[in-house]
């Protein structure tokens, strides 16, 4: 399905273009603000690759799946977004920048209100790469074959933030609620 995709899109296809546009727009954006932390920016970021992907449609070519590399070709931007906008600032001090919609957005699937804002409270105090990791699995949906792409790292070091990720979180929210 996703070689049908991508060859609609190679000969022009405007309808499936902006249904994949449509599907991804605003993940991708919540995704790029967590390294411009800016609502605007990551709206740029996000159309900028479309614009990229559409321009040079004739040569669309993806070796992994949509969803991958559309996380990765986001990345890339921001970071590269970030180099242009922010030239004075440590590029890794700009990636830590939390986000106010980050901050909103229900990510989890649990009911328990409270529960779920403590997990997210937790997770912005995890370090960088793993607290990405967690977010691309959890909110994004990402497979760890996918992540690794994105992140290019390998499966396995994908697997280990994770466990390490969850590992941290289970000790921190053990001590929140078996502490009262």
């Amino acid at each position: 399905m996703e070689k049908e995709l991508i060859e609609k899109i190679r000969k022009g296809d405007e309808e499936v273009f902006g249904e994949l546009f449509r599907t991804w727009y605003s993940d991708l954006c919540l995704f790029a603000n967590q390294y411009v932390g800016s609502a605007d920016l990551s709206r740029d970021v996000v159309q900028e690759v479309f614009i990229r992907i559409w321009d040079n449609r004739e040569n669309f070519n993806i070796n992994s799946s949509v969803k991958a590399y559309l996380y990765k070709a986001v990345k890339n931007q921001a970071i590269s977004q970030l180099r242009k906008t922010k030239p004075s600032t440590d590029i890794s001090e700009a990636l830590n920048t939390k986000s106010d919609l980050y901050e909103m957005e229900e990510i989890l699937s649990y009911r328990d209100e409270p529960l779920t804002n403590q997990i997210w409270k937790e997770v912005r105090e995890l370090p960088e790469r793993k607290r990405t990791i967690f977010t691309l699995y959890r909110k994004h949906g990402l497979s760890y074959k996918e992540i690794a792409e994105v992140m290019g790292i390998t499966r396995k070091t994908v697997e280990n933030q994770m466990g390490r990720a969850l590992l941290f979180l289970r000790e921190r929210l053990q001590k929140v609620y078996l502490s009262d």
